[in-house]
């Protein structure tokens, strides 16, 4: 049993943490935090990365993008990312759009040189720090009439979690495990993505286990409640477009099965029985027999063959190109 000491450091660290995470990120905090980042960085023509580490290892496969409506569900249960979106983005009116700029952003961050890395994480920075408002609603521990703002620490922190966790939660739905090591590695280097956005290194847990902990409990907490906001905008995501139902309604499938239960019956999305379960299964099967098979500009994502081709001194190729101009609307990302 701790003694009372150990409990009451305990208590003041959680309370100086829960302060630090309801910080807003200024101009300044976020150039400081670039400022470290840039140190750590070996050679700025590969960027944060490169092909050494587990950041690319991971997030450079195609079949990632599988958990990319379960990263996006677990952001929008946190009231103020939906109301965000709700009030300034343009899910409902170019949601594609939407889409390709956020996945634009996060893989040239992922895979950009340094310039092209630090060029992105000011214009992310400048475009949230014009997001703020009133939530509409009751949700959770976040009140009505209460004010938000995007460039909020602890809202920030869990965005980052949500990429990350899921990020390697998908990975190994396709590949072997990965080793303690690896994980911490893999979790060191997400600190320089979360520098990326102002997140200081203190409000950081210090280890992948601490890291899972702390999403663990966000889930568990009222920081997350689904509302009426964030139902309507899953809604609309999985029926956007008429064209697109097919695939919109598999990818809703595999959704409510990578989703905290307690967020999948808040969102109302399908219940996990044992046949869903199958079928999500099945797919994981063929999927992987697919990309094994499948050649490069299919197994990979393109902004890490041109990546490749950058450090190379190469020029991306016409497929890299013609890929790129199809996901993100336009032909160069990290050239």
């Amino acid at each position: 049993m701790a003694s009372p000491a150990v409990i009451k450091d305990d208590v003041k660290q959680q309370a100086s943490d829960s302060s630090v995470k309801k910080k807003a990120i200024t101009k300044e905090d976020l150039q400081a935090r670039l400022e470290e980042m840039s140190q750590r960085v070996l050679d700025p023509k590969v960027g944060l990365y490169g092909p050494q580490s587990m950041a690319w290892r991971i997030h450079k496969h195609t079949s990632v993008m599988m958990g990319a409506g379960c990263a996006n569900l677990l952001q929008l249960a946190h009231p103020w990312v939906s109301q965000a979106i709700d009030q300034h983005s343009q899910t409902q009116t170019d949601p594609l759009g939407r889409l390709r700029r956020t996945f634009l952003n996060v893989h040239t961050m992922v895979f950009g040189s340094l310039d092209q890395v630090l060029d992105s994480a000011i214009k992310v920075h400048n475009i949230h720090a014009k997001i703020t408002g009133q939530v509409s609603e009751n949700a959770g521990q976040t009140k009505k009439g209460s004010e938000y703002f995007a460039n909020q620490i602890g809202s920030m922190l869990w965005v980052h979690a949500t990429l990350w966790v899921t990020g390697l939660r998908v990975y190994e739905l396709f590949h072997p495990p990965l080793t303690s090591s690896e994980r911490e590695q893999y979790y060191e280097e997400s600190k320089l993505f979360a520098f990326l956005f102002g997140i200081p290194e203190s409000a950081m847990p210090d280890t992948w286990q601490d890291f899972l902990q702390y999403y663990d409990s966000v889930i568990e907490s009222d920081e997350l409640a689904v509302g009426d906001v964030g139902r309507q905008l899953v809604e609309y995501i999985f029926s956007m477009k008429a064209y697109l139902k097919l695939a919109l309604n598999r990818h809703k499938m595999h959704t409510s099965v990578l989703l905290p239960e307690r967020l999948r019956r808040d969102f109302g999305l399908p219940e996990v029985t044992p046949r869903l379960q199958k079928q999500f299964d099945l797919d994981i099967k063929l999927a992987r027999g697919f990309f094994a098979m499948a050649p490069d500009a299919v197994k990979y994502m393109p902004p890490y063959l041109e990546a490749c081709r950058r450090i190379k001194g190469e020029q991306a190729d016409l497929a890299i190109r013609f890929t790129n101009r199809i996901i993100y609307g336009q032909q160069l990302l990290v050239s």
